[in-house]
């Protein structure tokens, strides 16, 4: 791969978006190829697979809930949801004592799909870590952390969206 060091080599902010635009590509196809390998109609795309994650650890979740804790906006939370309703791996249900909520759960497909990607997924983490020597990792998390905090207090309330992981986790 060619990087455009020179012109780029201080510039914090062009590395940061540019490992991101090559991690979720990676990402993504990852995700497709478990997909397809499968013999799946559809492909699970990253942010489709926070929210299948998501209802895997808790199933019956509402979009409010789901949005806050992938740090997206409402709307975005929605049109994922819909999304992963219309390939048949979630169903949204109203509640029987308050029909005004409705609440998000993984179809049997859903399900399925969702436990054959753990591992995909589980893969694709230590595969990114390999270049990593012991204790690197840690040390580099804890950085992006403090990046994250630092621009949050630029930000004002942008980092209120978004939960911290753990340094280990």
């Amino acid at each position: 791969m060619d990087l455009p060091l020179e012109e780029n080599r201080g510039r914090l902010t062009y590395w940061l978006f540019y490992a991101e635009r090559c991690v979720t590509a990676a990402y993504a196809e990852v995700l497709r190829a478990h997909c397809e390998e499968r013999g799946k109609p559809y492909v699970v795309t990253p942010p489709q697979w926070g929210a299948l994650a998501l209802l895997l650890m808790q199933d019956g979740m509402t979009i409010g809930t789901m949005s806050q804790k992938r740090g997206v906006d409402a709307p975005a939370a929605t049109g994922i949801i819909t999304r992963l309703e219309q390939t048949g791996l979630v169903e949204r249900r109203h509640n029987r004592e308050d029909r005004r909520v409705v609440k998000v759960y993984l179809t049997d497909e859903g399900r399925d799909i969702a436990h054959t990607l753990v591992s995909a997924v589980e893969d694709f983490e230590q595969r990114l870590k390999q270049g990593f020597a012991e204790g690197e990792l840690n040390h580099f998390l804890t950085q992006l952390h403090q990046l994250i905090l630092d621009a949050a207090e630029i930000g004002g309330d942008a980092g209120d969206r978004i939960t911290l992981p753990t340094a280990g986790g």
